[in-house]
């Protein structure tokens, strides 16, 4: 079976939000599997994912967006079939790291537009368009708002053996994101093996989906 690529989404987001970059790796003969998140708790989001990177079978490259890099740590722990990790402006978090404490120290805006609806967080949809989609044509932005939903806000339990400890990994750090600052993503990316910058939003897979697609394709080995 020819090497793979599976997308994990961040919240509130779908599978649906990787849609160019999809076609663009079909398109190149790659297959590619974007999984669709739960939004049951982090456990479950992260038994989607690790059922979809076994699948995915030998040589697979692994990408996590935001918190689906959280996701991506868990998730491949342990297993021997990933080749490389790729977190896009993700979180890349150490065992002994928490996501509340570095965004005290590295402040996100995000955090003033949640609201939590029956348990569950919804973003503000017009603060989420600078937020997420700062460069993304009025299409994209219509089309990602649309499918944003709500989910429960848990984070990643600490213990858990990082997967980028163990495989090789790219951090993709993009340098005009209002979500994850860019200071946060510098400090996360000293985890990498190799750091990339663009200087996109916080959500390239829509504005730039083209670079993820050449870089996907560089270490899928095509």
């Amino acid at each position: 079976m020819s090497p793979s690529v599976v997308l994990i989404h961040g919240a509130w987001h779908r599978a649906a939000c990787w849609r160019k970059v999809v076609a663009g790796l079909t398109e190149r003969g790659i297959a590619v599997n974007a999984v669709e998140l739960p939004f049951e708790g982090f456990a479950t989001d992260v038994a989607a994912a690790r059922a979809a990177i076994v699948a995915a079978g030998d040589g697979a490259v692994v990408v996590g967006h935001s918190y689906g890099g959280a996701v991506l740590s868990a998730a491949a722990s342990g297993l021997r079939n990933p080749k490389q990790l790729v977190y896009l402006c993700a979180f890349m978090l150490a065992e002994h790291e928490d996501i509340g404490e570095l965004t005290s120290r590295f402040p996100m805006p995000l955090f003033g537009l949640l609201q939590v609806v029956d348990g569950r967080t919804v973003v503000d949809q017009d603060g989420a368009v600078d937020m997420f989609y700062g460069d993304c044509s009025a299409y994209d932005v219509r089309v990602a708002l649309e499918q944003l939903r709500p989910m429960p806000w848990s984070e990643p339990p600490a213990g858990t053996r990082a997967a980028w400890r163990d495989v090789p990994s790219t951090y993709v750090l993009c340098t005009a994101d209002q979500t994850i600052v860019p200071e946060l993503q510098r400090h996360m990316a000293r985890h990498a093996t190799e750091v990339v910058e663009w200087p996109t939003s916080h959500s390239p897979f829509l504005s730039e989906p083209q670079r993820l697609v050449e870089l996907l394709t560089r270490l899928v080995g095509v």
